[in-house]
């Protein structure tokens, strides 16, 4: 059996005495509604570092861009907060189906399903929610699809949980002049990969379909979040 180096993390907040109980949390409670809870006060303790180091101003349009899996959570935290603090906030949802490309082994994650809430077209900054960033296809992809529709001065990739390289990976993938307008912000960085699973390690707990509550891909990609249908019942 091949040896692997044990698991190291880098903290961005190590005095914050939430954060770190927080990631801790994602390692210890149960899957389903206790991890949903916690996901989603993640997020907004996520959006209250974004305002307190003024990523973000006031006067903007913002639009979020959740996973689906994330929408009711973790997106809706961070939501809530930004939304509560005065931001014109816009909110669009997408279905991503992974899969592996056997020719080479590369992941990719087509998305087969988008909620657009009308008007984020008009929106200055992008934030982009993702639970775990252990590459760089689902949020390559979901920024990608909105190119040609949306110019915002500032992308901001949210996200509880990154690989050490998954910034760069990611950065690697657009020009420069593209690139350039990303900022990231997070609570941890992990270094350690499970050469079996590919699972990032502590990283949030284990699989965060099942952690969430839905028995796999599929099945989470058949789920249509609350907010969703609150944000179409109002239009």
């Amino acid at each position: 059996m091949k040896n692997q180096a044990a698991p190291t993390r880098s903290l961005a907040y190590p005095e914050d005495a939430r954060a770190t109980a927080m990631l801790t949390g994602l390692v210890s409670v149960e899957s389903g509604a206790a991890y949903q809870k916690l996901m989603y006060d993640i997020g907004a303790l996520l959006a209250e570092k974004l305002l307190a180091e003024k990523k973000l101003q006031a006067s903007k349009k913002v639009c979020l861009v959740s996973t689906v899996e994330d929408a009711d959570f973790l997106s809706k935290g961070i939501y809530d907060v930004l939304r509560g603090s005065g931001l014109h906030m816009y909110f669009i949802c997408m279905w991503n189906q992974r899969e592996k490309v056997y020719e080479g082994g590369v992941t990719v994650a087509p998305i087969i399903r988008t909620f657009e809430q009308p008007g984020f077209e008009e929106c200055d900054e992008m934030i982009v929610v993702k639970s775990i960033i252990s590459g760089s296809c689902v949020v390559k992809t979901n920024i990608t699809a909105l190119f040609n529709r949306i110019q915002p001065k500032k992308i901001h990739v949210v996200a509880p949980v990154m690989h050490k390289d998954s910034e760069r990976n990611l950065l690697k993938e657009f020009p420069a002049d593209y690139s350039q307008r990303f900022d990231f912000q997070f609570f941890a960085k992990d270094s350690f990969r499970d050469d079996t699973t590919g699972e990032i390690k502590p990283g949030i707990g284990g699989n965060v379909y099942q952690r969430l509550g839905f028995s796999d891909q599929k099945d989470k990609n058949k789920y249509y979040p609350k907010v969703v249908k609150e944000f179409l019942a109002a239009m």
